[in-house]
């Protein structure tokens, strides 16, 4: 299998890197600078993406309904999505944006670790790898004192 990399997918991807990486901390420095409650600060950042969301529904007109095509598995990974925002604003409010980022990363190794009891997923040497690249990250950032 050969590897097709052009370089608007380059430059595609150091633009949404760079976007992401402006939003969280944007993100960041709004839930600390204000005074107000984690909840409310909550209402307003969810707030846009409802109405956004609510938009482009209402202008592409489906013509099923808003509910067709949910299943109570598609309910769950919703609330759970939304869940996990919550947590992450929590992380963000009282800690910081690379703290975030460790939890995703912790995520992820928990993640495999479930694949590979429930689904017999066969781990590679670069999982490992990646395991020692996030652990001695952890550690330079929190155990160097």
């Amino acid at each position: 299998m050969q590897l097709h990399v052009t370089l608007l997918g380059l430059v595609l991807l150091a633009v949404y890197c760079l976007i992401s990486g402006l939003s969280a901390v944007y993100t960041e420095a709004i839930l600390k600078s204000q005074a107000l409650p984690l909840s409310l600060q909550n209402l307003f950042l969810y707030f846009f993406g409802v109405l956004l969301n609510l938009m482009g529904y209402l202008w592409s007109s489906a013509e099923g309904g808003f509910w067709e095509g949910f299943s109570s598995w598609v309910l769950v990974i919703v609330l759970s999505q939304a869940l996990n925002g919550l947590i992450m604003s929590v992380v963000m409010k009282h800690s910081s944006n690379i703290t975030r980022l460790f939890v995703i990363s912790c995520s992820i190794l928990v993640n495999a670790l479930l694949s590979v009891t429930l689904f017999n997923l066969q781990l590679t040497l670069l999982f490992f790898v990646a395991v020692s690249c996030i652990g001695l990250a952890v550690h330079l950032y929190y155990g160097v004192t």
